[in-house]
């Protein structure tokens, strides 16, 4: 990647701000939100997830949100609405609970004064307030939960209004817990989240499906593993730090994307820059040598705070509990600006460098002798060379422009262009049956050097109008995504381990030589695949009364496939160009408020993706399509502070290629799968100084038709089409907040992640077969101490019990591909924000 890119985007967003100080010098600073020194980064910070410019004047707070919210024409107390909207003229907005503020700011025009917290709860003193509220941002709120998110429909609803399963991990839960990589916090705090370990990557598992796409800021980008598989992949999530919140959706995104899977999506929402000066530090260290420092400064760049800026870097040491050869790193930095063009018109713009470089174990370890007894193998264990080593970069810029025509109509247009590339290279054990000692084990050498190149684009407009005595919500956008992934593979001939004179319990990574990768033994593949996807969507909010809502809204698709392999040593190439697959996919829901805390909810969703398999004929088969049939009842408590969520749903996804019975080379689109299960979930504050986030998921998924005949996988009508993913997920988490007086306190916290059983996809009866991973807890806690509103310090520990268990996995067998879950592990953060 080169840094050359880095300095060139710097100096572009730079230039907005030269503009500005020059004709803004004189500006004057009487419409300036006003805020204690210590007011800083997190309680001025605008979050934009649709963002929209400042309804009132350019300097107001960045807590002024632009987001057209919808919200009833007419609101009575008690309605899902009233909870969230705002006061009017001048009012003192004092939350009963820790994190309610960011739901009881002013509406546009208005000003309030507020007591807000900084990163890590901390009294930040009183911000005036003039603007429009955003109801969305949860960095410096405390809160484990969030008014407003637009992941599932479009518009800008709150978790009530919306008739789908929404949850978010917070930035304070994020905090608590000292959660920094993606998967991990969406595994362990997102209700109905679990992880199936593929080849030694993570694959994100949503109701019983694969999650394929995921959104920074609402583009949508495709998850690089579902195209080649986690060793093809060039892109890995970005560092949390760099983010304010996780949002969720369980069930079909239709409204929001194309090509996926039917299981889910995840929005990644950026942090923002804020007009008042604001600086944190932190310094971590932790289990296995795992040392990190970070460092967040916002401010704004001119005299009238119509230029701001954002400047985050990280920089740690990742050490792991396997006997890796070497610790990894990761280091980052980002920048992200904002410019008020006109009272109306705010443009952002922003870059992300990132750079992980570590250890990938791609077979785990075997678990069974040669002859069937079980190895119980040290968790470090790690069989691999000296000379394993994994690396991951990548390069993201963004912008953004909106215009506010007024408060009942917002236009907007964004852009996103993703650079990533990836490199494994390793030498380690794999590919035996030691369960009847057929074959003896080898060492497998690889590399695999994968890049992509990614752009998308989506404008539209947000608004709403009158008719029939109510205010209605709508929004039309349009987008379009090129994407770009280019996968290497080399390997040359496995070694047997008896040749290299050692065994699983004598190991020596020395004996491994790294072979000579251009000889004319090494076998080279190369495979590209393009995806174009071009959308319009639609979508309305009808509200018929005040206490009843119909959604409804649509998206038309156009998505087109472009492969390309070469195999380099037999000098062979293919091309397949898939038609373009076009279709729309409806949406509908109904929200009734049947009471003033409770909603009942229902909605119906589809989205379709195109496959690669063809029939006897050679015509590419239609494309597989998800429904999501889902009903409910939501609750929302104290102004907002805390939501509840009870759901049952039913996933159904047809199509999906199966073995011709007639033609066994060949396939037809006759598969069927059902995913039926319950959710529910409460998140938010239950006190003033009590937070907690509880989920529970049940859910199966069986085969509705015979997809093929298999000795060692059953695809059988009736069986389970999902044995690696644990039938019931409980997770919970509680912090209590016990003050000291003068801005010192302390904070406790606990928590218990829970799975029921799960297996590989192979039948009992085979040879290879490995014992499924029992039922098991696990039990995590922090500890907090606040010194004064500056400096503070956490201790989290994460399985404290010690729990031995295997990661879920779909293709676990008796030889390879069994990892350990992390043992008992801690870490200590020390906190500085001003």
């Amino acid at each position: 990647m080169k840094k050359s890119k880095i300095l060139l985007s710097f100096a572009l967003l730079c230039s907005p701000f030269w503009l500005t100080a020059a004709q803004n010098s004189g500006a004057s600073q009487g419409q300036s939100a006003t805020a204690s020194s210590a007011s800083k980064i997190s309680s001025s910070q605008s979050s934009r997830a649709s963002t929209a410019p400042r309804s009132s004047t350019p300097r107001a707070s960045n807590l002024a949100s632009n987001s057209t919210a919808p919200k009833n024409s007419a609101q009575k107390p008690g309605s899902p609405t009233a909870a969230n909207s705002a006061p009017q003229g001048n009012a003192v907005v004092s939350p009963a609970t820790k994190g309610v503020a960011q739901n009881s700011m002013p509406q546009s025009g208005s000003t309030a004064n507020s007591t807000l917290q900084g990163s890590d709860g901390d009294n930040l003193g009183t911000i005036n307030v003039t603007g429009k509220a955003d109801l969305s941002t949860t960095e410096g709120t405390g809160s484990y939960t969030t008014g407003n998110m637009s992941t599932a429909t479009g518009l800008n609803l709150s978790i009530r209004e919306t008739p789908q399963s929404i949850s978010v991990i917070s930035n304070q839960l994020l905090k608590d817990l000292s959660l920094h990589n993606a998967e991990e916090a969406l595994s362990k705090y997102a209700t109905g989240i679990s992880l199936n370990n593929d080849a030694g990557g993570n694959r994100i598992v949503s109701r019983g499906f694969y999650v394929d796409n995921i959104q920074e800021d609402g583009i949508a980008s495709s998850v690089s593993s579902s195209v080649f598989g986690p060793l093809g992949s060039s892109k890995e999530f970005t560092d949390l730090e760099f983010y304010d919140r996780v949002e969720v959706l369980r069930g079909v995104a239709g409204l929001t994307q194309s090509n996926g899977e039917p299981g889910g999506t995840i929005n990644l929402i950026r942090k923002r820059p804020s007009d008042q000066f604001g600086f944190n530090a932190s310094l971590s260290g932790g289990s296995w040598d795992n040392y990190r420092g970070m460092i967040d400064v916002t401010d704004a760049v001119n005299q009238s705070g119509t230029a701001r800026a954002r400047l985050i870097g990280i920089l740690s040491k990742t050490g792991s509990f396997k006997d890796y050869p070497r610790n990894g790193y990761r280091e980052g930095v980002g920048v992200s600006t904002e410019f008020d063009v006109t009272d109306k018109t705010l443009l952002s713009a922003g870059f992300l460098w990132q750079k992980t470089v570590g250890v990938y174990d791609i077979y785990g370890v075997p678990v069974l002798d040669n002859h069937g007894n079980l190895l119980n193998l040290p968790r470090r264990s790690y069989f691999g060379s000296d000379w394993d080593k994994s690396k991951y970069e990548k390069f993201n810029v963004y912008s953004e422009l909106s215009h506010e025509f007024s408060d009942d109509l917002k236009a907007y247009a964004r852009l996103n262009y993703t650079d990533s590339d990836s490199m494994l290279k390793f030498g380690a054990l794999g590919g035996a049956n030691p369960y009847n000692g057929s074959s003896s084990h080898t060492v497998r050498y690889r590399i695999y050097d994968n890049d992509s190149k990614e752009i998308g684009f989506q404008t539209g407009l947000d608004g709403k109008f009158e008719a029939f005595g109510q205010k209605h919500d709508f929004f039309l956008n349009g987008s379009l995504s090129n994407e770009k992934l280019n996968w290497r593979e080399t390997r040359t001939r496995d070694s047997s381990l008896a040749s290299l004179g050692m065994n699983i319990y004598n190991w020596d990574r020395s004996r491994i030589a790294q072979p000579d990768w251009s000889s004319a033994a090494s076998f080279k593949d190369r495979s590209s695949t393009t995806i174009k996807q071009r959308a319009i969507s639609l979508g309305t909010r009808l509200n018929l009364t005040d206490n009843f809502h119909f959604l409804l809204g649509g998206r038309f698709s156009k998505v087109t496939y472009s492969r390309y392999y070469y195999n380099i040593l037999r000098g062979t190439a293919s091309h397949r160009a898939s038609p373009s697959k076009s279709d729309f996919t409806p949406y509908a829901g109904v929200v009734w408020d049947f009471a003033d805390n409770f909603s009942w909810y229902a909605s119906y969703a589809e989205i379709f993706k195109p496959q690669a398999a063809r029939d006897k004929d050679g015509k590419i088969l239609d494309p597989v399509v998800g429904y999501n049939l889902e009903t409910g009842v939501k609750g929302e408590f104290f102004d907002g502070a805390l939501n509840t969520n009870v759901a049952l749903f039913q996933i159904i996804q047809k199509n999906r290629a199966m073995s011709d019975p007639l033609n066994t080379n060949y396939s037809i689109a006759e598969g069927k799968v059902r995913s039926r299960g319950v959710d529910a979930e409460l998140q938010g504050s239950l006190t003033e100084n009590w937070k907690l986030f509880a989920g529970y998921t049940f859910n199966r998924s069986v085969y509705l038709k015979t997809e093929r005949t298999s000795a060692t996988v059953d695809y059988s009508k009736g069986a389970n089409a999902k044995r690696y993913i644990p039938k019931h997920l409980f997770k919970l988490y509680t912090n209590y907040e016990i003050p000291l007086g003068e801005n010192r306190k302390i904070t406790l916290g606990a928590g218990v992640r829970y799975q029921s059983k799960t297996a590989s996809i192979y039948r009992e009866n085979v040879a290879y077969y490995a014992a499924p991973q029992k039922a098991y807890a696990l039990w995590d806690a922090n500890v907090g101490y606040h010194f004064d509103k500056h400096f503070s310090v956490n201790f989290a520990v994460k399985n404290i019990a010690d729990k031995k268990y295997f990661q879920n996995t779909q293709n676990r067998v008796a030889g390879m591909n069994n990892y350990y879950g992390e043992p008992r592990n801690f870490m200590l953060t020390l906190n500085y924000t001003y």
